[in-house]
């Protein structure tokens, strides 16, 4: 029975490394695959813990986030929408039991951050290429065209998320080029990736892709230049990102003219702020003064801002502003009229906490003026979660499967350097 318990840990720890490593390249095909990945390795860690509960260590992080499962379901099954909230409610134990199955499968197999950079390089290399490609010649290596000249698509066809995918990719790439930087070859490629992909999210169009990607550079710059470095970033920066800008008058219109239009309308009546987004942030204050305490449930919003009567949308009904839709494209919001002050308080503190750390960090930098290899590597995906959940800025729905494992994937290495900072007390 024990050598059973034996090989099966070992056929867990070897499998579902390659399983995992599978992730970045299933999120292009859509969720269906990332899904199934995500749920396999999910059940299989129960198994596992269910064979040998000593192998399971709970910790912070993991332990709010369970609370939170039992929350959302809770929610979902008193919601007037339960044929929306309950499936994904308690569906989410899955991203549970999967993080604690990458913290162990880390832990338990060292050449697993090795193996997953080199699938990531080759996966997150042809993205890039095929990017690139589609900006110069109108369609991709495969002969996929973009639904607009604006935007870029690679693979991903007629979903505009290859911005997105990346800019939630880059900082798992720049943590594992400090994870892997003593192997020459994974190191250069590491550093081609990082240099192509902030350019390629300009090129994608997805402005805010774009922005939390340049804040997130921000960041990280902070605790690894110092004064003079830093000027010169920012300058190499601006040098770059302006040249291309204002040099292509597709991405100017893009980036200047239709922003400027999407910021701020203004007729002969009113001046009217974000009047793409400010109908859909209204329902979200609608629905959650009618639910303040618990919300409406996961995925009520589609629902529930169709009852939306308030002051502000009778007062501009003459013009044709969107109120309604699948989520209220901010997390914030979202937490709001979901899962009401109780939801809002889950995000909001792990955004404050997050903050917290890196403040503490940056501290840490300017006293003692450099840091460990384990600190840059926690630092830079602290970094990429404080940008990824960063409040002011238009979002997904933060529910939406495919989102939601992009997320998690930078949950889960966050959650592993988090015990790692925790054991050599950072």
């Amino acid at each position: 029975m024990y050598l059973t318990k034996i090989k099966f840990f070992n056929s867990f720890i070897i499998f579902y490394t390659f399983l995992f490593c599978l992730i970045p390249a299933a999120q292009i095909s859509g969720p269906l695959i990332t899904e199934i990945l995500i749920t396999f390795i999910a059940l299989s860690y129960l198994i596992l813990i269910i064979l040998n509960p000593k192998k399971h260590k709970n910790f912070f992080f993991l332990t709010i986030l369970f609370f939170f499962w039992i929350f959302i379901s809770l929610v979902a099954t008193f919601s007037e929408t339960k044929h929306l909230s309950i499936p994904p409610s308690y569906a989410f134990i899955r991203f549970v039991l999967f993080s604690y199955a990458i913290i162990y499968l880390i832990k338990e197999n060292r050449l697993f951050l090795k193996n997953f950079n080199i699938l990531l390089i080759g996966t997150i290399g042809i993205i890039v290429f095929d990017g690139y490609f589609q900006f110069f010649f109108e369609e991709n290596i495969i002969g996929i065209k973009s639904i607009r000249p604006d935007r870029l698509s690679s693979f991903f066809g007629d979903e505009l998320v290859i911005g997105t995918y990346l800019f939630k990719i880059y900082p798992i790439i720049l943590f594992l080029f400090f994870e892997n930087r003593e192997i020459k070859w994974i190191k250069i490629s590491n550093i081609f990736l990082i240099i192509l992909i902030p350019i390629l999210i300009l090129l994608s169009g997805e402005r805010a892709a774009f922005i939390l990607n340049i804040l997130f550079l921000g960041l990280v710059s902070l605790l690894f230049f110092n004064k003079k470095k830093i000027i010169f970033f920012i300058t190499c920066l601006i040098l770059i990102f302006g040249t291309i800008l204002f040099s292509n008058k597709v991405i100017y219109d893009r980036y200047i003219i239709q922003m400027k239009n999407h910021i701020i309308v203004q007729d002969n009546y009113e001046t009217i702020i974000m009047p793409e987004h400010i109908g859909l942030f209204n329902s979200a204050y609608d629905i959650f003064n009618k639910n303040k305490i618990y919300g409406g449930g996961i995925k009520s919003f589609r629902e529930l801002c169709k009852k939306n009567k308030s002051k502000f949308k009778k007062k501009i009904r003459e013009r044709k502003l969107n109120f309604c839709s699948t989520h209220p494209h901010n997390y914030y919001l979202q937490f709001l009229a979901e899962l009401g002050i109780i939801g809002f308080m889950f995000i909001l503190g792990t955004f404050l906490y997050c903050s917290y750390l890196y403040f503490r960090l940056l501290r840490k930098k300017i006293i003692f003026k450099s840091l460990s290899n384990v600190e840059k590597k926690y630092f830079v995906m602290l970094c990429g979660i404080i940008t990824q959940i960063w409040p002011f800025s238009t979002h997904g729905n933060f529910f939406n499967n495919w989102n939601l494992s992009l997320l998690f994937l930078n949950f889960c290495l966050f959650f592993f350097l988090y015990l790692e900072k925790k054991a050599i007390q950072i």
